[in-house]
């Protein structure tokens, strides 16, 4: 009966030695979310200089984003393009402020940051400048190697509903 024993404490030792040394040990969750935290201050920043390059690298090469009229620009290109002609026109004066930001790890490799965001500055396409505006933005954002980047973006007006009843 010992060396029973004595055998199922080997092979559970060995087993458990196996699995600890092929299960890497977790990433620290506080620097995942503090580096995907800064992909957001990122953006925020890049937009307020109106460094739309700067903005651009922000996502991978096969990135997706819907802004917030639903248009959908499906790669790195074609998003940064598009925010240039935004910040030469309409937003060249804007300002960018991420009020609340939240972020949920999916994997090590993946998680999930939402903005809620207040933009002033933006002039219309009359030149006109117009009331501060607010929305959320959610970022998706993979981890390559040890830099983090946005694959996909999802940019939302918060506005009225239309046709409410009156507030009593």
């Amino acid at each position: 009966m010992r060396h029973v024993m004595l055998a199922a404490t080997a092979a559970l030792i060995a087993t458990v030695t196996t699995t600890m040394a092929a299960d890497p040990p977790p990433p620290d969750r506080a620097a995942e979310i503090s580096a995907i935290k800064g992909v957001g201050a990122a953006f925020v920043d890049d937009w307020n200089r109106h460094d739309m390059k700067a903005l651009g690298s922000l996502f991978a090469d096969d990135a997706q984003f819907v802004n917030v009229i639903g248009l959908w620009w499906h790669t790195r290109a074609e998003i940064q393009k598009e925010h240039e002609a935004l910040h030469a026109t309409r937003m060249r004066s804007s300002h960018l402020v991420a009020t609340e930001t939240t972020v949920r790890l999916l994997d090590p490799d993946a998680a999930v940051l939402v903005h809620r965001w207040e933009l002033t500055g933006d002039t219309g396409i009359d030149g006109v400048t117009l009331p501060m505006r607010r929305g959320v933005m959610t970022l998706v954002t993979v981890k390559e190697g040890h830099r983090w980047q946005i694959v996909s973006a999802q940019n939302t007006d918060v506005v009225p509903l239309p046709n409410l009843p009156p507030a009593k």
